[in-house]
């Protein structure tokens, strides 16, 4: 039965038809050799023609062993049971019946397996009832056992197969998986990058466009603070060149350590007040309360969503007397408030829900559960409010 298992182990390498059309052949080689060689005792007849082509009968059907099991089995065995019925030697023919046996409960399903068995069982008692000479209860006993060998051992062959099949077939489904999330986790972190990216240049841009024309403004009647717009205009570009080196790190990095400057928190906004104040922006910082150990994401998250406030008011305000920027650390949340006196986004035809500065801060509070609305204030001006939870509330 080793052998039966190497072939079955071969025969996976190779082209099906190609090897069970050999292995078939070499069956009926054999048969035709055994039984014309094996020597005549009592009660059997003399093998002619008729015993040759039963021969080539039983073996002919372990050519589609794989493709028809169960059909190439009852053939088989429907010629064996007429060949030794008539008292010609069987030689090994029996061995072809017991690879036919195995091949039907390797290949079939566990209803043709029985099936098969049950055929194999009926003509091992129509060889009893023929009285077959030689063929007493010791020796059919062991054939059965022999035979309920090979039956086990095409089961045990198929739930191996079916098992390999299910691994295989679960290791790609977890590849894909893995390869989804992957893809995920890429999308994911570019649409970070990008949101930094603008938010980074969108502000610092627009602080560099407003000292320009400070600048140039006052570049021949007071020289002094002209440069002094220039100076804000270098800092600003080079701070701004430092950030966007850090994104830009991250995308070369391979195995995704961030090694640069870390991301801003709220520690850098009153920086950021500063930077905007010395554009000629009259913007002031309150914080209310202090809570410790909140979510650097969170932080940054916020720190942005001032950043843009800021930015916007720079563009789109006109000249406010008051920018008013207020965090406030309450309950299991941060509330943050930008306001100014000035002309608002209305006043350029723009709505609230315009360009990707308002959309990437609204993506940027609810990532995080939390809200953020963007208008007019009834009295002029313009409101940003944010609220970002980052623990639980009483």
């Amino acid at each position: 039965m080793n052998l039966i298992g190497r072939i079955e182990r071969r025969a996976n390498l190779a082209d099906p038809w190609l090897v069970d059309g050999l292995m078939a052949a070499l069956f009926t080689v054999a048969a035709l050799l055994t039984v014309f060689g094996e020597d005549i005792v009592d009660g059997l007849r003399e093998p002619n023609g008729f015993a040759a082509l039963g021969a080539v009968v039983c073996s002919v059907p372990i050519a589609f062993r794989r493709r028809v099991p169960l059909t190439a089995l009852v053939v088989a065995c429907a010629a064996c049971a007429v060949h030794i019925g008539f008292n010609f030697p069987e030689g090994s023919i029996p061995t072809g019946i017991l690879l036919l046996l195995y091949s039907v409960a390797a290949w079939s399903t566990t209803r043709r397996a029985v099936v098969g068995l049950v055929c194999v069982a009926v003509s091992l008692a129509t060889i009893v009832v023929f009285s077959t000479p030689g063929l007493g209860p010791g020796p059919l006993f062991s054939s059965s056992a022999v035979f309920g060998i090979a039956f086990a051992m095409g089961i045990a062959m198929r739930s191996r197969r079916e098992s390999g099949a299910a691994q295989l077939q679960a290791a790609n489904e977890r590849a894909d998986l893995e390869a989804q999330r992957s893809a995920t986790a890429v999308a994911e972190e570019r649409l970070r990058i990008a949101q930094e990216l603008h938010d980074v240049v969108a502000h610092s841009m627009s602080v560099i466009a407003v000292q320009a024309g400070v600048g140039s403004h006052l570049l021949d009647e007071q020289p002094e603070r002209a440069r002094a717009a220039l100076d804000a205009i270098s800092d600003t570009s080079r701070s701004t060149l430092a950030e966007m080196r850090r994104l830009l790190g991250v995308l070369r990095d391979s195995d995704g350590a961030r090694q640069n400057a870390p991301a801003p928190t709220l520690a850098e906004l009153p920086q950021l007040v500063d930077d905007v104040r010395a554009a000629g922006v009259p913007v002031t910082l309150e914080v209310d309360g202090a809570r410790d150990h909140i979510d650097r994401g969170i932080e940054l998250s916020a720190y942005r969503v001032v950043q843009e406030a800021l930015t916007n008011v720079i563009k789109h305000a006109g000249s406010p007397t008051t920018v008013r920027v207020c965090l406030q650390h309450r309950p299991g949340r941060l509330a943050i408030e930008v306001s100014d006196d000035g002309r608002g986004l209305a006043s350029n035809g723009t709505g609230a829900e315009s360009g990707h500065g308002l959309i990437g801060m609204r993506e940027r509070v609810e990532v995080w559960g939390g809200q953020l609305s963007a208008g007019p204030r009834p009295g002029g001006g313009y409101l940003v409010r944010a609220s970002l939870p980052y623990g639980e509330e009483p």
